[in-house]
């Protein structure tokens, strides 16, 4: 386990995720400051990874947002009275 900064976990590790223990958080909808890397994953690996260490109390982060581009589903309607 590594303490480190945001700024650090996102130089050192891009496009993945990582498993903080110990966070630091700041802000209203918080973010992290600084924690302890526990490890860091791919986009593959953090469902999986996630399950099976739901008892460790760890939070988990992507240090840079998803390129994602895809399709999703909403049906809605409007009713007046």
């Amino acid at each position: 386990m590594q303490r480190m900064t945001w700024e650090q976990m996102v130089e050192a590790y891009p496009d993945k995720w990582v498993a903080i223990r110990n966070p630091i958080m700041d802000g209203e909808h918080p973010d992290i400051l600084e924690g302890d890397v526990v490890t860091v994953l791919s986009d593959d690996e953090i469902s999986e990874y996630e399950a099976s260490h739901q008892d460790q109390n760890l939070t988990y982060c992507r240090t840079t947002e998803s390129g994602w581009n895809g399709m999703f589903y909403a049906d809605f309607s409007i009713t007046t009275l």
